[in-house]
């Protein structure tokens, strides 16, 4: 016979490994050998890159034994079919629309390539009548059909398409369950389907069938119908497949080989069916997760791990929101690169050797958004515990928010211990003092004891006042406005006992504050210095003590800073100046401990940070750093 290489029929096999491609085309060589018109045909057997244009373009007959020998034939101009020798008539290969027929063992690909070879695809004219196909040949080669549908109504019309060429004497009908009634769904050709009765479960050939899951070979019970015989096989629970024989016909009688070729042909619909619904399942499950993922409100990323980065490969909606990155930008590459912080770095790793090890993992995180650094809690699912590198998700709940109030509940009830530590010892002292005195006057008529009474509770009445503003500390600033700090600085002066100190604004600058709060704040500073700072013997009206106030940029750890200072030139800070801005802390035995505590409290609340430090003359200098 004539083929595109010459006078005989040509195979070539193409396979990664050349040694199986050797065996395989051997076995294909010694099958044809054997066969009657076994030396009309050549074998070859080639790695897929081993193999020229020509010889591809010229096979009769193409075996592929995986998707580099598939790629390879693709772009070529072939007049043969292509077989594929996979062990998976599901997949990719398989299921390929280059693919026209499937095999799974040598047997079974000699049986297909023999029926290829006589079914003269080609227009080419054969030196001898080519051998007829037998019906298990048709059957194999009809499954690439099967294995490439992808619902199931084309599963139904495949398989009545394979019944017509393995039995083209008979009709093929394919009946499904419908509650209690079986309904035909797809008849051949010469059957319109509505012509087929339906049945209900439990009655006629096809009823029980379904109920009972018993494949028979039995007169039609339908005495209108033109045919006398059916052959019924169950397919699953739900499904019948019938062959259907004409007494009028050239296939009266049906036989065991026919029973088991429609057995077999009814097993590979189940088994396609099992896979649309197995796929149809999987698809609906992705669905779902896709929708969950897509419509969480937190943000959340799905991942995979290569080379040791968490490689980004969806975000949802949250995610772009809140980080500021579409998902064309992040798709691809490592997240940690985007949201984590440079001194988050230790923290990030130390989360991704966890997740590695296919790890859990929950905790809180700190990662850089839109709106700045903020804390989230990081939930991470591996979508397989215990396996190294799995692939997961990554949801990102903000307690940025809870983070604050918690904060600001510490701080209270730090607040809180303060108060109370006050009000059980400091003003305790000069209420005792005072009952002690009015008790005496009591005793003795002497009302001189009352003037002490009243410097006790005019102690108690200063606590009372540094309480309140220890108090009105942890809330809001309230309206804030620009200030000029000299002149701010002047009215609180004016309203401190200096004892001849003197004031001097060296610069002046502006302000964005409270002016009653600044006011309250530069009070308790210059009280301090005239309080604290004369108590030198060169003190004296000869010698006053001197306070400068300025604003400008001030220095912190050699970082320039703005903001604004206090200084004197009195005798300093104690040895524990560290404690000074602490609460009820204070080196005068009348002092109550709290102006420089409270000064510090509004700073914090205006968001400025208080610093002591040792004044160039010796004195004491306290910073108030704004930015």
């Amino acid at each position: 016979m004539t083929s595109a290489l010459g006078e005989h029929a040509s195979v070539l096999v193409l396979d990664d490994d050349p040694e199986f491609a050797g065996e395989l085309g051997s076995h294909l060589g010694a099958e044809r050998r054997d066969s009657d018109d076994g030396d009309a045909v050549e074998t070859h057997a080639a790695a897929p890159d081993g193999v020229d244009d020509a010889r591809l373009a010229g096979a009769d007959v193409t075996v592929v034994g995986g998707e580099a020998g598939l790629e390879r034939v693709r772009p070529v101009d072939r007049v043969g079919a292509v077989v594929a020798y996979v062990d998976d008539p599901t997949g990719r290969v398989a299921t390929d629309p280059l693919v026209d027929a499937v095999a799974g063992t040598p047997e079974a690909l000699s049986e297909t390539v023999s029926w290829l070879l006589a079914r003269d695809r080609r227009s080419v004219v054969r030196s001898k009548p080519a051998r007829t196909p037998s019906r298990i040949e048709q059957l194999n080669a009809g499954m690439a059909e099967l294995a490439a549908v992808r619902s199931v109504d084309e599963a139904y019309r495949a398989t009545i398409a394979v019944a017509e060429q393995v039995f083209p004497g008979y009709q093929g009908v394919v009946a499904v369950r419908d509650g209690e009634w079986v309904e035909p769904v797809v008849a051949s050709s010469g059957t319109p389907v509505e012509d087929c009765n339906r049945v209900r479960v439990g009655s006629g050939v096809a009823g029980r069938a379904v109920q009972t899951g018993d494949a028979s070979i039995a007169p039609n019970p339908n005495p209108e119908s033109r045919f006398d015989t059916v052959l019924t096989v169950p397919v699953g629970d739900d499904v019948v497949f019938q062959l259907a024989a004409d007494a009028t016909g050239s296939g009266a009688e049906f036989d065991d080989a026919d029973r088991r070729l429609a057995e077999l042909l009814a097993s590979h619909l189940e088994e396609t069916l099992d896979r649309i619904d197995v796929t149809e399942t999987l698809r609906a499950e992705r669905d779902r997760l896709l929708a969950l993922f897509t419509n969480v409100p937190d943000p959340a990323i799905a991942y995979d791990y290569v080379d040791g980065e968490p490689i980004v490969r969806q975000v949802n909606e949250a995610f772009e929101a809140t980080f500021g990155y579409d998902a064309e930008t992040v798709l691809g590459e490592s997240i940690d690169d985007y949201i984590v912080p440079p001194d988050a770095e230790s923290e990030a790793n130390d989360l991704n050797e966890q997740l590695q090890r296919g790890e859990n993992v929950r905790r809180e995180v700190t990662r850089t958004t839109t709106d700045g650094p903020r804390h989230f809690i990081l939930h991470v699912i591996p979508i397989h515990l215990d396996a190294a590198n799995a692939a997961g998700y990554a949801i990102y709940t903000d307690v940025t928010d809870r983070r604050e109030r918690e904060e600001t509940l510490r701080r209270q009830n730090e607040r809180l211990d303060e108060f109370a530590s006050i009000v059980s010892h400091d003003l305790r002292n000069p209420l005792s003092v005072a009952e002690g005195y009015v008790d005496l006057a009591r005793e003795t008529g002497d009302i001189d004891h009352l003037d002490r009474a009243a410097d006790a509770i005019d102690r108690m009445d200063e606590l009372v006042e540094d309480l309140l503003s220890l108090a009105r500390e942890g809330r809001s600033v309230g309206e804030t406005e620009s200030v000029s700090l000299a002149d701010v600085a002047r009215e609180a002066w004016s309203s401190v006992e200096t004892d001849g100190a003197t004031l001097t604004v060296e610069a002046d600058g502006t302000l964005e504050a409270n002016r009653t709060r600044l006011r309250e704040l530069l009070e308790n500073v210059f009280r301090n210095s005239v309080e604290h700072g004369s108590t030198s013997g060169r003190i004296g009206p000869d010698d006053p003590l001197s306070v400068r106030v300025g604003a400008g940029t001030l220095h912190d750890d050699g970082e320039a800073v703005s903001g604004f200072y206090v200084e004197d030139d009195g005798i300093g800070l104690p040895d524990d100046a560290d404690r000074v801005f602490d609460s009820g802390f204070t080196t005068e035995e009348s002092g109550t401990g709290l102006g420089l505590a409270i000064s510090e409290r509004i700073a914090e609340a205006h968001g400025w940070t208080a610093h002591a430090l040792a004044g160039a003359d010796g004195g004491a200098r306290f910073e108030f750093r704004t930015g």
